[in-house]
């Protein structure tokens, strides 16, 4: 493989230490083992992108150090386990995005368009994130930088709130300011502003329509 590890006896000791809950441990574990991980995907996976390998080499260090007991010295080396490991992750990695990619249709597709969500679904959390998850590549952050300019601060705080299915009047109230009402007037004022607020949400529909 050309690529050389620290002497066992360290890696074994830091590994102790990290059982132990050594503070500085994982952190000398870290400045060894995060560079050697990276040269070793960028040889096993010399097409993937260094920020996916970055990611990856990270994510298998913090799985060790979530879980160091499921580690076994007696079996390989520590940093024979996480070339394991890390190479683990980045099949899974890249399992994971072939299967996105196959999904995943262009917006403007005709077939697509019959399956677009309608308004009410722009109100359910868990339609929409299903719907934007399976047919495009818009996450919800993406989805209000698409609606920026017809959104203020408040409504995008709102939009927020009925993406995540909030359905207590009260949090509405406190985004649009009107705590100090009392209740009947915050929920008339509060279905005021979603009326509102669905009115623009129906007109990003039929754009992304057309």
């Amino acid at each position: 493989m050309g690529i050389a590890e620290p002497p066992l006896s360290w890696q074994q000791q830091c590994h102790g230490r990290i059982l132990q809950e050594d503070v500085t441990a994982f952190a000398e574990l870290s400045e060894h083992a995060l560079p050697h991980l990276t040269r070793f995907l960028q040889q096993q996976f010399p097409n993937q992108e260094s920020h996916q390998i970055e990611i990856t080499t990270i994510d298998t260090l913090m799985a060790y150090l979530a879980l160091p007991d499921k580690y076994d010295p007696e079996k390989l080396s520590l940093f024979a386990y996480l070339r394991m490991a890390a190479r683990g992750d980045m099949l899974n990695a890249i399992d994971k995005e072939m299967r996105r990619e196959r999904r995943v249709q262009p917006i403007d597709d005709p077939g697509l368009q019959d399956q677009l969500p309608s308004l009410d679904l722009l109100t359910e959390t868990g339609e929409l994130n299903e719907w934007l998850e399976t047919h495009t590549q818009l996450t919800r952050t993406e989805l209000l930088r698409k609606l920026d300019e017809d959104l203020d601060k408040t409504d995008k705080e709102m939009l927020l709130l009925m993406l995540d299915g909030v359905r207590d009047t009260s949090q509405f109230a406190e985004v649009l300011g009107l705590s100090h009402l009392p209740q009947d007037e915050q929920r008339a004022e509060v279905k005021r502003a979603k009326d509102r607020l669905q009115k623009r949400l129906q007109r990003f529909g039929n754009q992304i329509r057309h």
